[in-house]
């Protein structure tokens, strides 16, 4: 299998090079398929899979019977999109918005998905730009790390590619961003168990990921700004889909009831629903008991018009990145930085806190 993948690729990018270096120019004819299986010594399949790559990207297209022939235009109209997990949470939704405005617009879109994997993300970004694309959008995978994909995505714009990053600035001169105002969120948070006489709170966040870092300094700034008398910071380096959550909720909620937080504010909805879970293993009622905050407003069931949290506007912010990518394209722009404030929602996982003697 791994062979297989490596070959296609070689085609692939020899191909890419003929066409790069002007040896085969726009309405040339590419190699039979029957010269590319003896230079490389494959399969048919294996040379019609690095084909197609080429043809969805814009580069070479066929002709029935004829043959298979180097785009006359060059400038295609295809950009791509890198989320962190495209089949889950919220990203789903900023691929629909991305995917209407580029639509709409006369762009085809390539999806990419990171799986939360450093490595594989840069595969898809590389592969992209010697694909020949000319600009993408990119929710970059551990973007609080060294080992994220700021020096890649730094070179690729320094070579002439537009970008746009979302949800986290990697604070790269000449890529535009999309991103919400995340320390605001963790402050609101604050002032939301505040103002409903919390005083032991916690929040619970993920430590690869600049969003969550912003979401959880905002909070504990402002809680110490207004006085809590405990606060307990968590964080955790997994995914929070590996359940990892889960045991810092079981820490938290085993400690003595004078000293359990009683306002638990967590980076995002999943998260909270895991803490959720956990509260009711231990017989405590939200919000009776606890309250809980979580961020994102996603669509994880009925649980989400229980949680408070704060609205991501999902494929608003898609739509966004494609437009600025688009005018970046046409050299409308060089670069911007559009921020979003989030709304909080309150629903029913936050009340009023009642006193130790009702928290058992």
């Amino acid at each position: 299998m791994i062979q297989i993948v490596s070959k296609y690729r070689k085609i692939e990018e020899y191909l890419i090079n003929l066409i790069r270096n002007n040896r085969l120019k726009p309405g040339d004819k590419l190699p039979t398929e029957f010269e590319l299986m003896s230079k490389f010594n494959v399969s048919r399949e294996t040379v019609r899979k690095a084909i197609r790559r080429l043809v969805v990207e814009g580069l070479v297209y066929r002709k029935p019977g004829v043959g298979t022939f180097v785009s006359e235009e060059r400038k295609n109209r295809l950009i791509g999109i890198c989320v962190q997990q495209i089949t889950s949470y919220i990203f789903p939704y900023i691929v629909l918005g991305a995917e209407d405005e580029a639509f709409n617009n006369g762009y085809k879109l390539l999806l990419g998905n990171g799986f939360e994997d450093p490595s594989k993300e840069r595969q898809i970004l590389i592969d992209w730009k010697n694909s020949g694309i000319k600009g993408m959008i990119i929710d970059p995978v551990c973007s609080a790390l060294q080992r994220s994909n700021r020096e890649l995505i730094k070179r690729f714009v320094e070579e002439g590619l537009k970008i746009v990053l979302i949800n986290s600035d990697l604070e790269i001169d000449g890529t535009s961003v999309v991103v919400l105002d995340d320390f605001y969120g963790g402050q609101k948070a604050a002032e939301v168990f505040y103002e409903n006489g919390h005083k032991r709170v916690a929040v619970l966040y993920k430590s690869t990921h600049l969003p969550s870092i912003l979401r959880a300094q905002g909070f504990v700034h402002k809680g110490k700004e207004l006085g809590f008398e405990k606060i307990y910071e968590r964080s955790f380096h997994p995914s929070e889909f590996t359940g990892i959550p889960i045991d810092h909720a079981h820490e938290l909620l085993s400690l003595p009831p004078s000293e359990r937080p009683t306002g638990v504010f967590c980076y995002n909805d999943v998260t909270a629903l895991q803490f959720y879970m956990v509260a009711k293993r231990y017989g405590l009622g939200v919000p009776d008991d606890l309250s809980l905050i979580g961020f994102d407003d996603a669509p994880i069931g009925d649980f989400r018009w229980q949680l408070s949290t704060f609205s991501h506007p999902k494929e608003e912010m898609g739509r966004k990145a494609v437009e600025i990518l688009l005018k970046m394209l046409n050299g409308e722009i060089s670069d911007i930085k559009h921020m979003i404030k989030p709304e909080f929602i309150m629903r029913k996982s936050v009340s009023k806190f009642k006193g130790d003697d009702n928290n058992v």
